[in-house]
């Protein structure tokens, strides 16, 4: 196959991330929550961990998604009884978040369900290009001048 007719690099990219969105929302239906809440749970416990304070800046720009709605994110945790919140500070900047026990059982068993889901992704890959694989995506998520706690 000539190479200059090969799809481009985002035509992968966006293709596999719309997969694994796909698969992700099918096996979290089950738990009744949506990839981007487990997405903005996980970012909530790794803050927590770290003692980072919280606040709606830090959340939507872990998240890379506007102020409002990281709030719609945090209301619907909140409704469905993942999250407990409350105003950390006077002027309400800070937000108080306890996990509930239903939103860290989620978060243990979708360690489980992540592993599963890396392993399909990978198979067939040696140890050897798992490792480059996940340097090649590290370096081109820093391209991107996005900073993670991962």
């Amino acid at each position: 196959m000539d190479p200059h007719r090969l799809p481009p690099h985002d035509f992968y990219i966006k293709n596999i991330a719309h997969v694994l969105r796909y698969k992700n929302d099918q096996r979290l239906a089950a738990y009744d929550i949506t990839e981007p809440q487990v997405r903005l749970l996980g970012h909530i416990d790794g803050a927590l961990k770290s003692e980072q304070e919280i606040n709606r800046r830090y959340l939507s720009k872990a998240m890379q998604i506007s102020g409002p709605s990281v709030t719609s994110l945090l209301n619907s945790l909140e409704r469905n009884g993942f999250i407990i919140r409350r105003s950390g500070n006077e002027d309400g900047r800070t937000i108080l978040i306890e996990l509930t026990e239903k939103s860290q059982k989620l978060l243990t068993e979708m360690s489980g369900i992540l592993n599963e889901i890396t392993d399909e992704l990978l198979s067939g890959f040696s140890e050897e290009e798992k490792s480059i694989y996940l340097d090649f995506l590290k370096r081109t998520y820093e391209n991107l001048g996005v900073n993670s706690h991962i």
